[in-house]
């Protein structure tokens, strides 16, 4: 039984970091007036999006997504090439109040996962 949890345990948290942090990333403090505030746009369904970034601290910050699929809330770490993840989005800083947002959604049916684009604006 020892053996069945600790490959468990090790396969869990080799997975979970893979997915949070890409390889490669690096992390610096960041401008927090460039990522602070309520990021407002539509997703692929036409429906609204909107994301909260509060708290910046040197690579860190609160985020809050309200999209058509819920609400999900994540303390985020913010790359150099400003972006973070948060839940299966992707923040991308495109410009000066202007964000990307891609999310893979994946089909029900078939498997096949899309990646969908969104553009973002600081209110």
């Amino acid at each position: 039984m020892s053996s069945i949890m600790s490959v468990l345990q090790s396969s869990y948290s080799a997975n979970t970091s893979a997915n949070l942090i890409s390889p490669g990333d690096k992390f610096a403090p960041v401008d927090p007036t460039k990522y602070q505030g309520t990021w407002t746009g539509k997703d692929y369904k036409n429906q609204p999006i909107t994301i909260s970034i509060t708290k910046v601290s040197g690579y860190r910050a609160n985020v809050t997504l309200q999209d058509s699929s819920g609400l999900q809330f994540q303390r985020a770490l913010i790359t150099t090439k400003g972006r973070f993840r948060i839940g299966n989005s992707q923040f991308i800083l495109t410009g000066k109040g202007v964000a990307q947002i891609d999310t893979i959604v994946t089909d029900p049916n078939t498997g096949i996962q899309t990646d969908n684009k969104a553009t973002l604006n600081l209110k």
